[in-house]
């Protein structure tokens, strides 16, 4: 397969998945209390008791999510640094498009001389070559889910961590933290998801597809519909550079039946043109 039809595809993954997971597991974090029935007290004695645990969980709740937030602080910090370093590059380019002769009634594509494109294709290149350095933030955040790792909190700054590996091309050592957190939240269906669309995502990144379709058959069983049109885009992708074309046209065409107007079947049209 082309490098240009693999980049293609990589476009289909669409919104950053992790931005959308991490809000997810943050007000999973904030709004989920749990508490405890005593059907042998009273009635009185139960509604007392309960409201004294929730009064202490919410504490407790609070107390890590403001000790968390110093670990999103030093990630925010580090992204901030690397965006400064950007902000003179694309102004240049700004300043480049700024200088472009105006369109033509009609005129398609870009109006920017030849010279101009390279030059802002260079720039652009600059721009995307710089990466904030999250080493002390995942460092942070992987501290904090080792001190709270039976907890929603603890998970997300697991999620966290993994991502900034990820980021770093350290598959193997975001897989491992995955499948922690897999493993240590087993009873809650929102970082079950989470965790094992990631290790789904690392398996694709490595080339091991017949593992990624493993995962997400079994998140196709396990969780709730909202999420299946990305999982069949993400089967079908799969399947395809498997190399099961029939598989993947059968799995896309699927989707764009059961959810033709979602994101995802757009994406699975697109992917169609490339398997057609």
């Amino acid at each position: 397969m082309s490098s240009v039809r693999k980049e293609h595809i990589k476009t289909l993954k669409g919104p950053d998945q992790f931005q959308v997971k991490v809000m997810t597991g943050v007000d999973w974090a904030v709004k989920n209390v749990r508490t405890i029935l005593i059907a042998v007290l009273p009635v009185a004695l139960v509604v007392a008791g309960l409201a004294g645990y929730r009064l202490v969980q919410s504490k407790r709740k609070d107390a890590r999510i403001e000790e968390l937030g110093k670990s999103q602080v030093i990630y925010d910090t580090e992204a901030r640094r690397a965006s400064d370093l950007q902000k003179p590059i694309l102004k240049k380019m700004q300043e480049i498009e700024a200088k472009a002769a105006p369109k033509a009634a009609g005129q398609d594509g870009s109006n920017l001389t030849p010279q101009q494109e390279q030059e802002v294709t260079a720039l652009r290149k600059q721009a995307e070559a710089i990466k904030p350095d999250h080493a002390a933030s995942t460092a942070a955040f992987l501290a904090f889910y080792q001190k709270y790792e039976n907890h929603a909190e603890g998970w997300l700054a697991g999620m966290m961590a993994a991502h900034s590996m990820i980021g770093d091309n350290k598959l193997a050592n975001a897989s491992t933290l995955l499948e922690g957190i897999a493993s240590k939240s087993k009873a809650d269906a929102t970082y079950q998801a989470l965790a094992n669309l990631e290790l789904a995502g690392i398996a694709e990144e490595q080339g091991e597809y017949d593992r990624e379709l493993s995962i997400l058959t079994n998140l196709e069983i396990s969780t709730n519909s909202d999420l299946k049109p990305k999982l069949q885009l993400m089967r079908g992708r799969a399947l395809f550079l498997k190399g099961d074309k029939a598989g993947a046209k059968t799995t896309l065409n699927t989707l764009i039946e059961g959810y033709s107007s979602s994101t995802e079947a757009q994406k699975a049209r697109s992917l169609l043109t490339l398997i057609n």
